[in-house]
């Protein structure tokens, strides 16, 4: 892969990092650092796409000649967003609510350079059906430090994978960032190219 112009990734998500360094992207990291509160009326898809375009205006008017790649997930049951629990009660009543039931996982992303005026923004959604999770599970999860920094409690990539049956739609979206659907944009822009 050919870098043409900087990257910025507008996130402190360690999984987002890690994605992108996995396919030998070169890029810095500038988290925005926004409050991402839940706006009235907005439905899920709205939420992730307007914290994601907040995001990646931050840091593109910060630098205006790189690309900025800001980016937001969601977990979804029942119409209703799961955050990232604070606690273990909260923890433990998010695996409950999607203990042997299929949710969805939405994430918006924005590439955006502010020289010259571009932005885009896509939102994927993929469909994750969890088994029916014990309670013994459930605490021995909730015990680890693993599902507080997470949108729904659990992280994909480690420990909370044993929780999952199938995932439909891009794997890497539930982790935090639709890798393919980013290169693709990346390529489309001219702001990398493969040789």
């Amino acid at each position: 892969m050919y870098l043409k112009q900087q990257i910025i990734l507008a996130s402190a998500s360690p999984r987002r990092k890690q994605l992108l360094s996995s396919v030998g992207l070169k890029f810095k990291t500038v988290p925005a650092h926004l409050d991402e509160i839940y706006l009235n009326g907005e439905t899920p898809n709205q939420h992730a796409r307007r914290l994601a375009q907040s995001k990646a205006k931050i840091i593109s008017e910060k630098y205006p000649d790189a690309w900025v790649l800001g980016a937001d997930t969601i977990v979804v049951i029942d119409g209703q967003i799961l955050g990232k629990p604070e606690n273990k009660a909260q923890a433990k009543k998010m695996l409950q609510k999607l203990s042997g039931r299929t949710h969805k996982v939405h994430t918006a992303f924005t590439i955006t350079r502010a020289a010259s005026s571009i932005s885009r923004t896509l939102v994927i959604q993929s469909a994750v059906s969890f088994k029916n999770i014990s309670p013994d599970e459930i605490k021995w999860y909730i015990s680890s430090k693993e599902p507080y920094d997470k949108a729904g409690g659990y992280a994909a990539q480690e420990k909370g994978a044993s929780f999952i049956k199938s995932v439909r739609g891009s794997y890497t979206n539930v982790i935090g960032l639709p890798l393919c659907e980013v290169l693709e944009e990346f390529k489309t822009l001219g702001v990398i190219s493969f040789r």
